[in-house]
Protein backbone atom coordinates (compact mmCIF):
# COMPACT_ATOMS: atom_id res chain seq x y z
CA UNK A 1 0.00 0.00 0.00
CA UNK A 2 2.79 2.34 0.77
CA UNK A 3 4.78 1.50 -2.25
CA UNK A 4 1.55 2.15 -4.30
CA UNK A 5 1.31 5.73 -2.59
CA UNK A 6 4.76 6.20 -3.71
CA UNK A 7 4.21 5.68 -7.42
CA UNK A 8 1.28 7.52 -7.42
CA UNK A 9 2.54 10.78 -5.44
CA UNK A 10 5.58 10.80 -7.88
CA UNK A 11 3.28 9.82 -11.25
CA UNK A 12 1.67 13.12 -10.35
CA UNK A 13 4.79 14.97 -9.35
CA UNK A 14 6.29 14.31 -12.83
CA UNK A 15 3.25 15.72 -14.69
CA UNK A 16 3.35 18.99 -12.81
CA UNK A 17 6.76 18.90 -13.66
CA UNK A 18 6.28 18.11 -17.31
CA UNK A 19 4.13 20.90 -17.47
CA UNK A 20 5.62 23.56 -15.56
CA UNK A 21 8.52 22.90 -17.97
CA UNK A 22 6.55 22.64 -21.78
CA UNK A 23 4.46 25.76 -20.29
CA UNK A 24 1.31 24.18 -22.36
CA UNK A 25 -1.03 26.97 -24.23
CA UNK A 26 -3.89 26.41 -26.34
CA UNK A 27 -4.96 29.28 -28.91
CA UNK A 28 -8.36 30.48 -28.05
CA UNK A 29 -8.36 32.81 -31.20
CA UNK A 30 -8.18 36.17 -32.54
CA UNK A 31 -9.98 39.74 -31.74
CA UNK A 32 -9.77 42.95 -33.30
CA UNK A 33 -9.70 45.73 -31.08
CA UNK A 34 -8.79 49.43 -30.72
CA UNK A 35 -4.78 50.32 -28.96
CA UNK A 36 -5.71 53.22 -26.54
CA UNK A 37 -1.99 53.39 -25.46
CA UNK A 38 1.56 52.12 -26.11
CA UNK A 39 4.24 51.79 -23.28
CA UNK A 40 8.17 50.99 -24.11
CA UNK A 41 10.54 49.51 -21.60
CA UNK A 42 13.93 48.44 -21.72
CA UNK A 43 14.18 44.92 -22.75
CA UNK A 44 13.99 42.15 -20.31
CA UNK A 45 15.03 39.21 -22.18
CA UNK A 46 18.71 40.00 -23.73
CA UNK A 47 17.29 40.97 -26.83
CA UNK A 48 18.21 43.83 -28.61
CA UNK A 49 15.21 46.61 -29.11
CA UNK A 50 12.48 47.26 -26.11
CA UNK A 51 9.49 45.29 -24.93
CA UNK A 52 6.38 47.28 -26.04
CA UNK A 53 3.12 46.89 -24.28
CA UNK A 54 -0.35 47.83 -26.01
CA UNK A 55 -3.43 49.00 -23.73
CA UNK A 56 -6.20 47.54 -26.16
CA UNK A 57 -10.06 47.97 -26.09
CA UNK A 58 -11.91 44.50 -27.76
CA UNK A 59 -15.07 45.20 -29.36
CA UNK A 60 -16.58 43.46 -26.31
CA UNK A 61 -15.54 46.57 -24.70
CA UNK A 62 -13.00 44.77 -22.50
CA UNK A 63 -9.74 46.43 -22.32
CA UNK A 64 -6.87 44.12 -21.61
CA UNK A 65 -2.97 44.37 -21.74
CA UNK A 66 -1.47 42.94 -25.00
CA UNK A 67 2.34 42.30 -25.56
CA UNK A 68 3.55 43.64 -29.25
CA UNK A 69 5.03 40.91 -31.07
CA UNK A 70 4.73 42.25 -34.59
CA UNK A 71 7.92 44.36 -35.67
CA UNK A 72 5.23 47.11 -37.36
CA UNK A 73 4.97 50.45 -35.76
CA UNK A 74 2.27 50.66 -33.51
CA UNK A 75 0.38 53.85 -32.02
CA UNK A 76 -2.53 54.78 -30.31
CA UNK A 77 -6.00 54.67 -32.07
CA UNK A 78 -4.95 52.23 -34.32
CA UNK A 79 -7.03 48.75 -35.10
CA UNK A 80 -5.05 45.78 -33.72
CA UNK A 81 -5.10 42.20 -34.28
CA UNK A 82 -4.74 40.27 -31.18
CA UNK A 83 -4.27 36.51 -30.56
CA UNK A 84 -5.04 35.29 -27.49
CA UNK A 85 -4.11 31.96 -25.92
CA UNK A 86 -4.51 30.43 -22.57
CA UNK A 87 -2.06 28.58 -20.34
CA UNK A 88 -3.91 25.22 -19.90
CA UNK A 89 -2.75 24.54 -15.72
CA UNK A 90 -3.63 27.87 -14.85
CA UNK A 91 -5.99 29.34 -16.82
CA UNK A 92 -4.46 32.42 -17.47
CA UNK A 93 -5.06 34.50 -20.71
CA UNK A 94 -2.10 35.99 -22.78
CA UNK A 95 -2.60 38.87 -25.42
CA UNK A 96 -0.66 39.23 -28.42
CA UNK A 97 -0.91 41.83 -30.33
CA UNK A 98 -0.03 40.59 -33.83
CA UNK A 99 -1.33 43.02 -36.45
CA UNK A 100 -1.59 46.85 -35.96
CA UNK A 101 -3.40 48.85 -39.39
CA UNK A 102 -5.12 52.61 -39.54
CA UNK A 103 -8.86 52.50 -39.18
CA UNK A 104 -11.11 52.01 -41.76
Amino acid sequence: MNNVLFVILAIVIAVFIWFWITDPRRSIGEMTGMVEAITVQPSTNGHAGADRTAMVRLADGTLVQASVVTAMPVRSGQRAKVLVSEQMLSGTRTYEVVEAAEPR
